[in-house]
């Protein structure tokens, strides 16, 4: 894989060295899940064994300013994986907003009109699961992990840390490079520069989130991904955090839809989940394998916030917060191989989605837990070749959350061009045959391949997004504006450092792209970080670097690929502290 980040680049500086026995990189509840399960076996061995393990290191690097910054979802969640871990969790004070109580599915048909399932499809049957803020959730983790006192066990949280490369011995990963910091635009070195270190470990757990870019980069060295059915595909969601007024929507409450506001023939929904303290999270998700060029999550919510069964809820509230993210959705037919010598893969990563039930945190909490019981056979017989950490893969699979995962292996093809006639019968069959279909498995291709032209969707050529109709009358009160929203969501990089968004192809691409397609990037973007504009030499694609909220939709979805997300310096980005 090309380098696109000028930190390796970069000769003459001199790094420092870390050793760590085990490394985990990034803080998702995955990979938190894994160093918790993994010192409760250390814990456990010492007491019992008489060879104990002993002068161990274990770190974890997280690339936000703080663990649980960059950790978005107001989420349903499955608490399977964590009475797994945890099974006194609520005695330990683990931040539920309440637990799931009432709960509505829709389908809207018009800005006006729906109906309203009298019975809750089974994917959709969420009684006894958590509301959770995922910030707050994996904050509480790492709380418990730091209190942990084990004789002979060195635990080091470090977050501001971002892994910009993979270190290697031949096709053995042997630890992780950091990013620099104090860096010009130009790659220069400012005077309050610090060099990147080099953390090595004898085994690294990678759980980035969706589209990490040192899995891609172990991807593209040991074609992890070329025995999997499909390609890693993913939907885009932006949600709000409101604060309403007391008791205008009950505690525990849950609803999804689907439909309108999405044109036919696109897939997608919406969730609006009751949150304590009367606040409410509402969003829209998106399919990312649209083939609609001027697809905008941000624009849906908004035309889902004039629904009166979604405005009635917000009548007096108030906007706390705003994010967005890519969302892993391929699932079964998606997952690369998971273990390779000296590394792992886990949690969004690695595609452990359920997409029927829009759930996987359960699912990457189950995965930590197998990771960390492969880590502990493998420190005590101090073996981490591929063969040695397989065990992950094979238990992983065969585990109550592989099954879960595969029961639903052809769901989001079913769905590809919404809930229509014919999928509503194929998903009553999938339910009977546990998954199977005709014709199973179901291919698809990665997600920007769908993407079609303005001329053919739209039947304009020269179409802009600027000259759609968005029907959209912004108050700033109820219906937010992308960069008013952006706002509330506390993102800062630092504005002198180089741009994390690499544009790798020339500036003729960009402007092709603005003829046949109309720059989607400068749509779809959550954060609207691109804009296209016309100098004395053409056209220029602006990159506003600093607006980015780390969402990874412009690399997913641009239709010439030719866009690059690659972790800026570690301590920027968003910062989702409230929902």
């Amino acid at each position: 894989m090309p380098d696109y980040s000028t930190q390796s680049a970069r000769k003459g500086v001199e790094r420092e060295e870390i050793e760590f026995d085990v490394l985990f990189v990034g803080a998702g509840p995955a990979n938190l899940t894994a160093l918790w399960r993994l010192l409760d076996l250390i814990e456990s061995h010492n007491k019992m064994a008489d060879k104990k393990l002993e002068n161990l290191s274990i770190g974890l690097i997280e690339k936000g300013p703080a663990i649980g910054d960059h950790a978005f979802s107001g989420a349903v969640f499955d608490p399977s994986a964590l009475v797994e871990l945890c099974p006194d969790y609520m005695d330990r004070g683990f931040p539920s907003e309440g637990e799931v109580g009432r709960e509505e599915v829709w389908l809207f048909t018009s800005d006006r009109n729906g109906i309203k399932s009298p019975l809750l499809p089974p994917f959709f049957r969420n009684h006894g699961c958590h509301i959770i803020s995922l910030s707050r959730m994996t904050r509480w983790m790492a709380e418990q992990i730091e209190a942990r006192e084990i004789p002979g066990v060195d635990i080091m949280l470090l977050p501001g840390f971002a892994g910009i490369n993979v270190i290697w011995d031949g096709n053995r990963v042997i630890g992780v490079q950091t990013a620099d910091k104090g860096v010009n635009a130009d790659g220069t070195a400012r005077n309050n520069f610090e060099p990147g270190n080099r953390i090595m470990a004898k085994v690294t757990v990678f759980g980035e989130g969706p589209k990490g870019r040192l899995a891609q980069e172990i991807d593209s060295v040991l074609g992890l991904q070329k025995d999997s059915i499909n390609p890693q595909v993913f939907e885009m969601g932006v949600k709000e955090v409101w604060e309403i007024p007391v008791g205008q929507v009950q505690p525990g409450f849950v609803l999804h839809s689907a439909g309108w506001p999405l044109p036919d023939g696109e897939s997608g929904g919406s969730f609006v989940y009751a949150l304590g303290n009367d606040r409410l999270a509402i969003g829209y998700v998106v399919s990312l394998d649209t083939a609609d060029p001027f697809v905008d999550a941000h624009q849906l919510l908004q035309k889902f916030k004039t629904h009166p069964r979604i405005s009635e809820m917000l009548i007096g509230g108030k906007l706390l917060q705003y994010g967005g993210k890519a969302m892993p959705i391929g699932g079964w037919y998606s997952i690369p191989r998971l273990a390779f010598d000296g590394g792992m893969i886990v949690g969004d990563s690695a595609q452990m989605i359920n997409p029927a039930r829009l759930k996987g945190i359960h699912l990457g909490m189950k995965g930590g837990i197998c990771t960390a019981e492969t880590i502990m056979t493998a420190l005590l017989s101090n073996d981490f070749s591929h063969a040695s950490l397989q065990k992950y893969e094979d238990t992983f699979m065969a585990s109550w959350a592989g099954e879960e995962i595969k029961s639903q292996r052809n769901f989001h093809r079913t769905i590809a061009h919404g809930i229509t006639p014919v999928a509503g019968i194929r998903l009553g069959l999938s339910i009977i045959t546990k998954g199977w279909l005709p014709c199973d498995p179901l291919k698809c291709l990665s997600d920007y391949e769908y993407t079609e032209s303005t001329e053919r969707y739209y039947g304009k050529k020269t179409l802009r997004a600027t000259d759609l109709n968005a029907e959209i009358k912004y108050d700033g009160v109820m219906l937010i504006q992308k960069l008013d929203d952006l706002y509330t969501s506390g993102v800062m990089h630092d504005e002198h450092q180089p741009s994390h968004l690499k544009i790798i192809g020339s500036d003729e691409i960009c402007a092709d792209c603005w003829e046949k397609y109309g720059s989607p990037c400068t749509v779809f973007c959550p954060a609207q970080v691109y804009e296209m504009h016309a100098n004395e030499k053409g056209l220029k694609l602006e990159i506003a670097y600093s607006n980015c909220l780390h969402c990874k939709t412009c690399e997913i979805k641009c239709p010439k690929q030719n866009v690059v997300w690659t972790p800026p310096e570690g301590g920027g980005g968003p910062q989702f502290n409230i929902g």
